[in-house]
């Protein structure tokens, strides 16, 4: 049989599956020998899987290829990729405008992540109720500027709800935010009590070690679906060099060629054409800035 993975936690995930949900487990193989990804299933992923008798209803065999992604290089010496959620349209990256601080930088590096992963980037700020100095406009205009899709959002007042509802309709959406942005605050709007439920399921199956790395698929009626990522600290693309970051800043990328030296990195190297549009004005400073300490991290 053919179904879609709602959440992984273990061995064990639920699927959905001819009009049903099925509690399954990974077939042993799937999580032994050597791996690039520390996750090969996760939430999103369409699998096949055989009914199984003694208690549970399926075991997964294999996991179908993956048209999209979104992950990040996990921490510590041993490099993986740490996959959130597979086969999502797109990536809804929620900053707030205040507590905490609206952070530009971590946009840009979620930016990155999304378009890696072949999906659509949206930035959603958040908790625009508690910045009356509106200073998140500039933020929103420089992304829009730039042809990102922008939306500003309250929990509080439910401003910007209805449009982000018309936005995930008949599709699947992943929510990416650092922890305290409003992310959880901002789906309840849309689907009251899609907390709730997300906190029981992780109290039920989580066995300590996975709560901070459960990500569930909901469904939400109107043919949406939407993974829920945990709270991220650390967001860092895997398997990023250098001279390919350039590729995803939309407005550096066609200088890049003009440069004089060809393997031109764009911060501190003569003649280079990115750094000479940003000197005249072309280029926006919070944009080029990020850069650099993107680079940096490298």
């Amino acid at each position: 049989m053919k179904g879609r993975v709602l959440w992984v936690s273990g061995r064990h995930c639920q699927i959905e599956s001819g009009g049903r949900d099925w509690t399954c487990q990974l077939r042993g193989r799937l999580k032994r020998g050597h791996r690039l990804t520390s996750s090969p299933v996760v939430a999103g992923d369409w699998v096949e899987f055989i009914s199984a008798p003694d208690g549970i209803e399926g075991v997964v065999e294999h996991v179908l290829p993956r048209l999209s992604k979104i992950a990040r290089a996990s921490a510590g010496t041993k490099a993986h990729e740490q996959i959130f959620a597979a086969n999502v349209d797109q990536c809804i990256v929620v900053v707030s405008a205040s507590q905490p601080a609206l952070r530009p930088r971590f946009i840009d590096r979620a930016i990155v992540v999304t378009l890696m992963g072949n999906t659509e980037p949206v930035i959603c700020i958040n908790k625009i109720d508690l910045e009356p100095a509106a200073s998140y406009r500039v933020v929103a205009e420089l992304y829009r500027g730039l042809g990102y899709r922008v939306l500003l959002t309250s929990a509080t007042t439910k401003e910007g709800s209805d449009e982000l509802f018309q936005l995930l309709k008949n599709k699947t959406s992943a929510f990416m935010g650092q922890s305290g942005v409003g992310k959880s605050s901002i789906l309840n709007c849309i689907e009251p009590g899609l907390a709730i439920r997300t906190n029981v399921l992780m109290a039920n199956h989580d066995r300590g070690k996975h709560t901070t790395t459960l990500t569930q698929l909901h469904r939400l009626g109107e043919g949406i679906y939407v993974a829920d990522t945990p709270g991220i600290k650390r967001l860092q693309p895997f398997g990023l060099n250098q001279s390919e970051l350039v590729r995803y800043f939309v407005e550096m990328e066609p200088l890049a060629t003009d440069c004089h030296y060809r393997d031109c990195l764009h911060t501190t190297e003569p003649r280079c054409a990115v750094s000479a549009a940003h000197d005249a004005g072309k280029i926006d400073s919070l944009r080029y800035e990020s850069y650099q300490r993107f680079m940096e991290d490298l």
